[in-house]
């Protein structure tokens, strides 16, 4: 499948956080998925248990969930956009933050 939209690194502000994406928890997964803002594209983003940074492993589910701060996310989505780069395989270049449930999140 391909989308008419072209890949372009394209960031959306963490101001407009995304409230329509639906949230997992799985075990030791936090899933969620949604709408791409940009192509429309339905992507996923996962969180496992240990999500490592630059130095390290970082903090555990509950701590990284804990402050109901909106999370990071990329597109992933399956979709062939014109123009994406070799080295990526998925996505349209957009990233985002999507809002946590208003409930909070069960770990």
């Amino acid at each position: 499948m391909s989308s008419t939209t072209p890949y372009r690194v394209e960031p959306f502000p963490l101001t407009q956080p995304l409230r329509t994406f639906l949230w997992t928890v799985r075990g030791d997964l936090v899933e969620a998925t949604g709408e791409c803002p940009r192509c429309r594209c339905v992507t996923t983003k996962v969180w496992d248990e240990t999500q490592y940074v630059s130095k390290g492993p970082s903090k555990a589910m509950k701590s990284l969930f804990a402050g109901g701060e909106p999370r990071y996310a990329l597109c992933v989505c399956p979709t062939w956009h014109v123009d994406r780069p070799a080295e990526i395989s998925d996505g349209c270049g957009a990233s985002f933050f999507i809002a946590l449930p208003p409930q909070g999140l069960s770990l």
